[in-house]
């Protein structure tokens, strides 16, 4: 299903709609990840970071940058679509405009990650095309990197390579 666009705002970040993006992770995922969303990472990443609006107001958002340690590759770091707006296609469509802007810019694999506990994120990665990468461990069939550091828990990783004409 393709996302209904009429009515939608699309824009860069600016390091402004932090704020948005945390009460967006508090009320939308019910995460307190404010560390995880700064003004000075949409400072830096703001124009491959995706604002999406309606009636100024967020409905949905795709922070990502282009990695500095992999040439290749453009990370997402956050998504997210308001409750209101999910199964619109609107979190494919972001997927789809982020994985041609890192291909504009000569990167050829797209990289995410998610909680090893969030199985609606596993599979909607999946359905979109995205190949979970091997772990330290499969965990409910899931490959999972355990988070050794004891900051944010166990982890998936996923892969896309953008040559092959997918989103």
């Amino acid at each position: 299903m393709s996302a209904d666009l009429t009515g939608l705002t699309w824009r860069e970040g600016e390091p402004a709609d932090a704020a948005a993006i945390v009460r967006a992770l508090d009320e939308w995922w019910e995460q307190r990840l404010e560390h995880c969303v700064r003004p000075q990472l949409l400072e830096h990443f703001g124009d491959t970071t995706l604002i999406v609006e309606r009636d100024g107001e967020l409905v949905a958002f795709l922070v990502g940058w282009l990695s500095q340690r992999f040439p290749d590759a453009a990370y997402v770091h956050f998504m997210g679509v308001r409750r209101d707006h999910r199964r619109l296609g609107l979190g494919l469509e972001l997927y789809r405009r982020f994985a041609a802007l890192a291909r504009e810019r000569g990167r050829t694999r797209l990289m995410a990650e998610t909680g090893g506990f969030n199985r609606r994120s596993i599979a909607f990665h999946t359905s979109i095309g995205f190949t979970i990468e091997p772990g330290d461990e499969v965990v409910d069939g899931i490959p999972v990197h355990h988070d050794t550091g004891g900051i944010g828990g166990d982890y998936v990783v996923f892969s896309m390579d953008l040559r092959e004409g997918s989103l």
